[in-house]
């Protein structure tokens, strides 16, 4: 197996294991990988359409129309009037989750990798850090040669605070 095979499949193993480990998580706080992408993408714009959480997530406008009523009925995002034009309806966070959500997604979304960056030693979880980030900065490169969109979330997921700055 080459490098770039190797490489491969170590992330699509890296990605199988967190997504189950986020359904795990998920299903212990009564939610779905699919209402936790709504709430994130929800969480990210602050307020939202339906048409375009579709859009957004690359799923149908019924399919998210579920999704949003089901996070409704459990009271973690909100319907409104649009503001502009009253026949669209907003979506946001319901104030209860709008308190706790910068805690909620870190935990959601941070658990599963703490807990296997735990059995290494601080070398060696330096050495995974300094390694993602070549490897990080490597797509970036080469998205950014290849016209690709350049998604700002890379850089809030993997780059410290000194380096977004100088960016």
């Amino acid at each position: 197996m080459n490098r770039a095979e190797f490489i491969g499949e170590s992330i699509d193993f890296l990605h199988d294991y967190t997504m189950k480990s986020l359904q795990k998580t998920a299903e212990e706080h009564g939610v779905t990988i699919p209402q936790i992408r709504v709430i994130g993408d929800v969480y990210a714009h602050r307020t939202v359409s339906i048409k375009q959480l579709s859009q957004n997530l690359k799923m149908t406008q019924s399919t998210v129309s579920d999704i949003v009523d089901r996070l409704i009925a459990k009271k973690l995002l909100v319907k409104m009037p649009n503001q502009k034009d009253k026949r669209l309806v907003d979506i946001s966070l319901s104030p209860r989750l709008a308190e706790d959500i910068d805690e909620s997604i870190a935990e959601l979304t941070n658990q599963s990798l703490i807990g296997v960056m735990e059995l290494l030693n601080p070398s060696e979880q330096e050495a995974v850090e300094k390694g993602m980030k070549l490897l990080v900065s490597a797509v970036k490169e080469k998205m950014i040669a290849e016209g690709m969109d350049n998604y700002d979330f890379i850089d809030i997921l993997y780059f410290s605070e000194k380096d977004k700055r100088g960016k």
